[in-house]
């Protein structure tokens, strides 16, 4: 295991859809269908947990700690482990808010939890991608991971 310190962190990305904002809800809640990583277990609702692998090297078992529809989904990692190196980010949360903007919809993805020192700026990149690239196609394009 790699010897390395973490810091908490809390970072935030945003676009604007043009969909309101119970189709981007809808959408949203469909993990399995958009999010990067393997999902396993129940659907997504107000205490329901589930599952992310990447092969053998990432795990990370998720509860769903808020859930307002077509405002609000959080989920808190409760075991949460990168058996490469040991990362452990159990206890960081990913929240999503949406907001009605017109006839779009304004959705932001934060994490609120520890990274390794030097890693924010992979982090970034990761968020940046689920919420530009992986859920804009998803809910855009009808393109699954």
């Amino acid at each position: 295991m790699v010897n390395k310190k973490y810091k908490t962190v809390t970072y935030s990305v945003a676009i604007e859809l043009p969909k309101y904002p119970q189709e981007v809800f809808n959408h949203l809640t469909n993990l399995k269908k958009w999010w990067p990583e393997d999902f396993e277990g129940e659907d997504v609702k107000l205490n329901g947990e589930f599952i992310f692998k990447t092969g053998d090297s990432h795990y990370s078992k998720n509860k769903v700690i808020e859930f307002l529809p077509d405002k609000k989904l959080a989920w808190m990692a409760t075991e949460a482990i990168r058996k490469t190196d040991g990362y452990d980010w159990s206890g960081s949360k990913m929240i999503f808010e949406l907001a009605a903007k017109g006839d779009n919809t304004l959705i932001s993805i934060t994490y609120d939890g520890v990274v390794f020192e030097d890693e924010y700026d992979r982090l970034v990149t990761i968020c940046d991608m689920t919420l530009k690239e992986m859920f804009y196609n998803f809910i855009m394009n009808g393109k699954e991971k």
